[in-house]
């Protein structure tokens, strides 16, 4: 019974990155809210730069951890953030800001900028009012003390 209750999660997880890859070229910025990004929006964001990076996020064995929470609220303030975990293996740290859709790996303070990942961006922006922090901003409020690696 517990393998076939497996098999269906990875089933499911599986359908969910798949259906994921496709919402970054689709992404509706009129469904994110003024006040920011809901989870499941930073997760998809997550997973437009993961597969920018390289990641197969259609494989089963691939999965996101998260969103982590500290008393109910997002673990850094103002971000979702998520591990990204291989079999049994973490991969990194992310964390996607919740007005902005800026995405960071905060282990190494790496931010990502491509173009697609801009254009999703600029439609968040739109409906929250907000533009992207300055590097200097941003790092601040993330924790990172050094320039990226």
């Amino acid at each position: 019974m517990a393998l076939i209750a497996r098999l269906t999660l990875s089933a499911t997880f599986a359908g969910l990155l798949v259906c994921s890859q496709a919402f970054g070229a689709r992404f509706n910025a009129k469904n994110v809210k003024p006040t920011g990004l809901t989870a499941n929006q930073a997760e998809q964001i997550l997973l437009v730069v993961l597969k920018q990076e390289g990641f197969k996020t259609s494989d089963s064995r691939l999965w996101l951890d998260g969103p982590w929470l500290t008393d109910g609220k997002p673990s850094i303030p103002g971000y979702h953030s998520f591990g990204v975990v291989y079999v049994a293996s973490t991969q990194g740290h992310y964390s996607v800001n919740i007005i902005t859709g800026d995405v960071w790996q905060t282990e190494s303070c790496r931010r990502y900028i491509f173009p697609a990942l801009s254009k999703i961006q600029r439609g968040i922006a739109e409906r929250t009012g907000k533009q992207l922090a300055n590097d200097e901003d941003a790092r601040d409020e993330l924790g990172c003390l050094a320039e990226p690696i």
